[in-house]
């Protein structure tokens, strides 16, 4: 069973969005949450009195409106009381024209408004009405039935009050236009305006047309019976809920929470951060080898950010100390491995000459063989000590390429006279190796080429190849190397056991084709490195020596 991948989930996500954020904005954002619940507590007051407005101003129309009806109520009173003594005093008198131009006049100065009346007697004969009123003559509603209705014009101009005695049988008829009735029930001082109405479910007379709908206001409606609950008066009406004083105390937290916010943000960018900035710039350009720290001049009032600084001086100064102190304990210790080398050289110099000196004075060819045998070995030491010290700089071990060269024109112009025409060849790529490894393959190689100038060969070809980036095969061919070319066992058995012997301390084997004469083996090398002015394309070849 194999666990499931891990997701990252949304807290991971933001997380690691808000790391990326700069410490400035960071501050910002922590100041914005943390100062957040006092502009939640505005807004939440805000609606608060929104709501407390629109219940208050819905109450005040609501008040409004019920006075307004009452008027109209009362005004429909004193209409109904002074019409019903208006037609009993005429219904009693004898007909008379000025009469009625009398009762018409006090049933308009009653009422203090241009109404038109008519007034009817028992038998439906009109007895007086306004000038220019001709209304008709309902017909009778029968007993048991209201004393009065209410109806509204069919075009909504006007409301007409019919008013019935209790037979039923009609008494008047009031008209009541609209400009009157608009009167009667105006809303003064309403902003915003208003839209005023009074309907019966099928009609509607409208007293006023002003209500005008824009942003910021909410629109009230209200109603409430008038006129014996037979109509019912409806108004439409626009209220700010909130004024510009309650959206400036409502503004003012959140503009102090703004406020905090950023100064907060500024304090912290201005004093803070941007002056460690600024001490982070200098500390990143300082370079390995600086004696001292350049800081800028920080004018921060925060006092640790300047111990800081000098804090980072004096850490720079004790590095720079230290590191004079190392250069120069390095630069004794160099000198010093310098002597030992050059006193190393010498000394292999001063061996050579004693042993060559030794051999001009040999009383026999095989004790000059043995001196010469001798000084082939201390030669190759000098060559790979030599060699060493050239590459001691770099400190990149010994070049097998210039190792191995200069050991085989050494080995060449030593070799003995019957030794004289073989030919030793070199084709090495440009590998390192360390100074063990190099004793070995110089040792080595010298073994070989002795043995192939004792043996009578023709040559000896020496080829090192890369084969990892720390493996080389160091491969030797030869016509002494091939089995039986050699007639004195006693040489080649000491050959084989030399032979063997160094190749254990290189840590490898001979891998052995005496039918070519071939030997080859791995030695262990450093990392290729190219030199200026050499390539590694073809490698080295060293031409054969001339005889």
């Amino acid at each position: 069973m194999t666990a499931s991948k891990y997701r990252p989930s949304l807290l991971d996500w933001i997380g690691a969005r808000f790391a990326r954020l700069s410490t400035g904005l960071k501050m910002l954002f922590i100041l914005g949450i943390g100062l957040c619940p006092l502009g939640l507590i505005a807004v939440l007051a805000s609606i608060e009195s929104a709501r407390a407005n629109d219940a208050k101003n819905i109450s005040e129309i609501q008040t409004a409106l019920e006075l307004k009806a009452q008027r109209l109520d009362a005004a429909v009173s004193r209409a109904v009381l002074t019409m019903r003594a208006a037609g009993g005093a005429l219904r009693a008198a004898a007909p008379d024209p000025a009469l009625c131009e009398r009762t018409v006049e006090r049933l308009a100065r009653a009422q203090g408004s241009q109404w038109r009346y008519a007034l009817f007697s028992d038998d439906g004969a009109a007895l007086c009405s306004s000038p220019g009123f001709a209304a008709a003559r309902p017909m009778a509603i029968g007993f048991n039935s209201p004393t009065s209705t209410a109806r509204i014009a069919d075009d909504g101009s006007s409301l007409t009050l019919l008013l019935y005695d209790q037979r039923g049988i009609l008494e008047g008829v009031a008209e009541f236009d609209r400009a009157n009735l608009e009167r009667i029930t105006r809303f003064p001082n309403t902003a915003g305006g208003y839209d005023l109405e009074i309907g019966d479910g099928a009609r509607t007379l409208t007293l006023h047309d002003g209500f005008r709908n824009t942003a910021l206001k909410t629109t009230i409606n209200a109603a409430t019976p008038v006129i014996g609950d037979r109509l019912e008066l409806r108004i439409r009406a626009g209220a700010v809920p909130i004024t510009a004083a309650e959206i400036l105390i409502i503004l003012l937290p959140v503009l102090m929470w703004m406020g905090a916010a950023g100064i907060g943000w500024w304090i912290v960018n201005r004093l803070l951060l941007k002056p460690l900035v600024r001490m982070q710039r200098a500390v990143a350009s300082y370079q390995p080898g600086d004696r001292h720290l350049d800081l800028p001049l920080l004018s921060t009032p925060a006092r640790e950010i300047g111990e800081l600084g000098f804090a980072f001086d004096q850490v720079t100064r004790t590095v720079a100390r230290h590191e004079a102190e190392l250069e120069a304990a390095l630069e004794r210790q160099t000198r010093l491995v310098r002597e030992v080398h050059h006193r190393v050289k010498n000394n292999l110099q001063v061996v050579a000459s004693l042993i060559n000196l030794h051999a001009r004075g040999a009383t026999s060819d095989e004790v000059a063989a043995a001196y010469a045998a001798i000084q082939r070995r201390v030669d190759a030491l000098a060559v790979v000590h030599r060699n060493h010290y050239a590459e001691f700089e770099d400190n990149r071990g010994v070049s097998l390429r210039s190792l191995i060269s200069e050991l085989a024109a050494n080995l060449r112009a030593t070799a003995p006279a019957q030794a004289s025409a073989m030919q030793v060849q070199v084709d090495v790529d440009s590998i390192y190796a360390t100074q063990d490894v190099a004793v070995s393959v110089a040792f080595l190689l010298t073994e070989v080429i002795e043995f192939a100038m004792l043996s009578g060969a023709r040559s000896v070809v020496i080829c090192v190849d890369q084969e990892r980036a720390d493996v080389a095969k160091l491969t030797i061919e030869s016509d002494s190397l091939i089995s039986g070319a050699v007639k004195d066992p006693a040489l080649a058995d000491r050959f084989e056991r030399i032979v063997t012997g160094l190749s254990r301390q290189l840590r490898s084997t001979i891998d052995r084709d005496p039918e070519r004469g071939r030997y080859a083996l791995q030695v262990a090398i450093l990392d290729r490195a190219e030199r200026p002015g050499e390539t590694s394309e073809r490698p080295f070849r060293s031409p054969p020596p001339t005889s």
